[in-house]
């Protein structure tokens, strides 16, 4: 059954329960996964998915439930949910949106790989990372994906909104040796069009970040400026990105939860949360309770400006949603995030700034940031990566560790790189801090 059909009739079966308020979710997918062992077909895994979700309130209870096909038992479900859930005011559905933005991100070119294409892409990838460098001594998992999905939601109010969804994606993990050293290296790409997926480029710059570490050595203990690369950088942000979320603001569980108006980043950063940038993994032109998707400046200057709600959230908060819901498929209930957390671009290149600089760390590896404390920014963790003279690498970095606080960290960017890079959920280029103490492990 297609799942505008599927959709079509759940809709007439809650109206014949005289359900007045309720929303209707819908996804179908389409996926096929290619790996290569030893420069053939390692494994390949094939999947289609439909379904649909039911949110319904009564009484302002809020139920819930799911299942492939619609049917009458998954009404009753949802509606035994209801009946167990707490009456809350603040329960409601959004209202009827317009202007939903036509965003660039399904390729019919995608649909149409097959899994001979997929196989093939993914033995390109293996191959090209153990052609960048003699050094190379074992590939791990070499993958092409390509998925195609569609997503359909509407509600009593008036909601009716359907986007599609491609995308084509590759990764592979190489390991590097060299005398009696090894280091690995892992890199990947996505994108919603697959001529924008260059396996043999994702697998040279694997072999890079692997030899690049070979043979690294401790440094001494030091306070020295520092230059996160975009991986880094990345890692750092998607860590902070809880703290802009309104529920957490509202429960006191965010650090900037009373420094709104206040400069508390350096005045080069600038963040927002943009899900209508077709880079984004789940770019789309709503949001997971159908609320037309916009941009929201989070951070401009330094100043912190906003913070994100989704419908909920938002009245609790006595104030409307950013279209910030997001949503785990058709199985899971809408929740509030960042969708797409993007940290705006410097104006010069970064080997600028590094001029006059004698001595730096450059971090391409942070290991522990799940450790870090979401509420009050602490951390600990460990770092690899190279220490650099006027810009040139010197010699690799391990076993070295950074502690402190991630937001005073964020307040003392020195520069904001060129080299911007998509990661999904994050859009960032690297960052320079004045100055790190760095410790030996």
């Amino acid at each position: 059954m297609e799942l505008e059909t599927k959709i079509e009739k759940i809709y007439d079966l809650l109206k014949r329960r005289s359900i007045h308020d309720f929303e209707i979710y819908g996804t179908d997918s389409d996926t096929i996964r290619a790996e290569s062992k030893e420069g053939a077909m390692g494994s390949l895994s094939k999947s289609k998915e439909s379904g649909i979700g039911v949110r319904l309130i009564i009484d302002g209870a809020m139920g819930f439930a799911y299942g492939a096909e619609p049917t009458t038992e998954l009404v009753d479900a949802a509606v035994t949910s209801a009946r167990y859930q707490f009456k809350d005011q603040n329960n409601h559905l959004p209202p009827r949106q317009e202007g939903y933005e036509e965003i660039d991100i399904l390729d019919s070119a995608i649909g149409r790989l097959a899994a001979e294409d997929c196989i093939e892409r993914a033995v390109c990838l293996e191959r090209s990372a153990r052609d960048a460098d003699s050094r190379v001594h074992q590939v791990r998992k070499a993958s092409f994906s390509r998925t195609v999905s569609r997503v359909s939601i509407m509600n009593s109010h008036g909601i009716d909104a359907s986007a599609g969804l491609s995308v084509a994606s590759a990764s592979v993990m190489v390991v590097a040796k060299h005398e009696d050293d090894s280091q690995s290296g892992y890199e990947f790409d996505f994108s919603h069009h697959v001529r924008d997926i260059d396996v043999e480029k994702i697998g040279r710059r694997a072999a890079l970040r692997a030899t690049e570490m070979l043979h690294a050595r401790k440094m001494r203990t030091t306070k020295i400026p520092v230059l996160f690369d975009n991986t880094a950088t990345a890692q750092m942000l998607d860590f902070i990105s809880d703290a802009f979320v309104g529920e957490n603001v509202i429960k006191e569980k965010s650090f900037i939860a009373d420094k709104i108006g206040r400069t508390y980043f350096s005045d080069v950063v600038r963040l927002t949360d943009n899900p209508l940038d077709k880079r984004a993994a789940d770019a789309s032109p709503f949001d997971g309770e159908g609320v037309r998707s916009r941009e929201t400046v989070l951070v401009d200057n330094g100043t912190i400006l906003a913070f994100v709600y989704d419908s909920y959230w938002g009245r609790v908060a006595g104030t409307s949603s950013t279209g910030s819901s997001l949503r785990g498929g058709y199985r899971a209930m809408p929740i509030s995030g960042v969708r797409h957390l993007c940290l705006e671009r410097g104006t010069e290149d970064m080997v600028q700034n590094l001029k006059g600089l004698k001595r730096i760390l450059k971090i391409t590896d942070i290991m522990g940031m799940h450790t870090a404390n979401p509420i009050t920014g602490e951390f600990s963790v460990g770092v690899s990566g190279l220490l650099m003279e006027e810009g040139v690498p010197l010699y690799p970095v391990r076993e070295a560790a950074i502690s402190g606080n991630i937001y005073e960290l964020f307040s003392r960017v020195m520069a904001v790189g060129t080299d911007i890079r998509e990661f999904g959920d994050v859009l960032c280029p690297s960052v320079l801090i004045d100055a790190v103490d760095v410790s030996a492990q």
